[in-house]
């Protein structure tokens, strides 16, 4: 499931936390979500890993409550 599987990787060239918008320079230690041997979401640490885990797991409640019509 898409938020367990963060790992630290070093970026290969600059890019931008997908969560806070931080700029994070190539060589920055980075958490990756990688599935399927690609990269899926690059955060700056591991409270914007939190936020999005969050975020992502009240959607999906969002949905069920939505398919059970509450």
């Amino acid at each position: 499931m898409i938020g367990s599987d963060f790992k630290e990787v070093e970026l290969p060239y600059t890019r931008y936390c997908g969560e806070c918008g931080r700029k994070m320079l190539k060589g920055y230690l980075a958490l990756a979500s990688i599935r399927g041997g690609k990269v899926r979401k690059y955060v700056c640490c591991e409270d914007c890993r939190l936020t999005f885990d969050d975020k992502f797991w009240r959607g999906v409640a969002a949905e069920r409550r939505a398919r059970e019509g509450r």
